[in-house]
């Protein structure tokens, strides 16, 4: 069930990035959440918390999507600014790349609750919270956790780690 929900985010994100960029067809690999976390120049995280089974059972969780650098990242940014119609010298501004990856998130995380609720799980998400310059959060071991690796033939990459913790009401 978990390793659906993760890949149902991936498939998502992917296909958000096949549309708005040049990348071409985005694909996804689907591992366990590296227990283990780099610093990133640019991450977002979404906290959610819900409901499966008719809300017999509780689920709290996070995403976050990040980059190690940040130049990794800029011609996604780009891409994602200019179908967003929005002036790509917004990269050069400050919180101008926070503000794309977040809007992306938001899209992504929109069209994912939607479909994990189709599945059986009806959840709530926080606003994207900007993670620069420090350690990702480390899952939990009781976290159902995957690192979802979504990337195009031209080497363009995302990495999301998702965790799912689940406890009865």
């Amino acid at each position: 069930m978990w390793k659906t929900y993760a890949n149902i985010l991936g498939h998502h994100a992917a296909d958000i990035l096949g549309r708005v960029t040049d990348g071409g067809f985005f694909h996804t690999h689907l591992d366990e959440a590296p227990r283990e976390q780099s610093i990133r120049e640019l991450a977002a995280r979404i906290d959610f918390g819900g409901h499966l089974d008719e809300g017999r059972n509780k689920v709290d969780g996070y995403l976050v999507c990040g980059v190690g650098r940040l130049n990794e990242i800029r011609p996604l940014l780009a891409d994602i600014a200019v179908h967003m119609r929005l002036d790509p010298a917004i990269l050069e501004t400050e919180t101008g790349p926070q503000d794309i990856l977040s809007e992306f998130l938001n899209i992504v995380i929109g069209l994912t609750g939607a479909d994990w609720a189709e599945h059986g799980f009806e959840m709530d998400f926080s606003p994207p919270q900007i993670l620069r310059g420090q350690t990702l959060p480390t899952p939990q071991p009781d976290d159902h956790s995957f690192h979802v690796v979504v990337s195009a033939m031209t080497g363009l990459q995302v990495d999301i780690v998702v965790a799912f913790n689940e406890r009865p009401r």
